[in-house]
C-alpha cells in the first residue's frame, strides 16, 4: 500500500510539472508564432501544448479532486483539511508573487511593452491552480 501511494505521489508531481512545462511552452510558441507571422507549423504547435495543457488538467486536478478541494468553502473541510489548504494558499500566493513581478519587471527592463492578454490568462491560470498544485506535491493521500 505504501509502495502505490508513493507511485500515485510520483506520477501526481509528474503530471504538476508536464502542466506547468505545458504553460511554459505555450508562452514560448506563442512569442515565436507571434514573430514569425503565425506560420502552420507553430499554429500546430500552439494547439498541441494546449490540448496537453486540458489534459494535465483534467488528470492532475480534476481525476485527483484536487481542485474541488482547493476551490470549497473551509467550512466544507475538516480542520487537518483546513491546515493543508492554509498552507498551501500561503506558498503558493508567495510563489505567485515572485512570479508575477519577475514577469512585470523583466518586461519593464526589456522594454517589451505592455503585458499582453496571453500572458494574462496563463497568470490567471496559474494563481488558481496553484494552491492545487501544491497540494498535490506535498501531501500523499489527497482525500481520506
Amino acid at each position: 500500500m505504501k509502495q502505490k501511494d508513493s507511485k500515485t505521489k510520483q506520477k501526481r508531481k509528474l503530471w504538476i510539472v508536464i502542466n506547468y512545462l505545458s504553460i511554459i511552452l505555450i508562452l514560448s510558441i506563442f512569442y515565436t508564432g507571434k514573430y514569425y507571422d503565425w506560420p502552420v507549423f507553430v499554429i500546430v504547435c500552439e494547439a498541441a501544448f494546449f490540448i496537453l495543457l486540458i489534459f494535465s488538467f483534467i488528470k492532475v486536478f480534476i481525476k485527483t479532486q484536487l481542485w474541488k478541494m482547493s476551490h470549497t468553502s473551509d467550512k466544507n473541510l475538516d480542520e487537518r483539511q483546513l491546515q493543508v489548504m492554509l498552507n498551501s494558499l500561503k506558498y503558493s500566493y508567495s510563489a505567485f508573487t515572485i512570479i508575477v513581478l519577475v514577469i512585470v519587471y523583466g518586461f519593464a527592463i526589456v522594454e517589451q511593452g505592455p503585458i499582453d492578454i496571453v500572458i494574462a490568462a496563463c497568470l490567471l491560470y496559474i494563481a488558481h491552480t496553484l494552491p492545487a498544485a501544491i497540494i498535490g506535491w506535498k501531501e500523499k493521500i489527497i482525500q481520506d
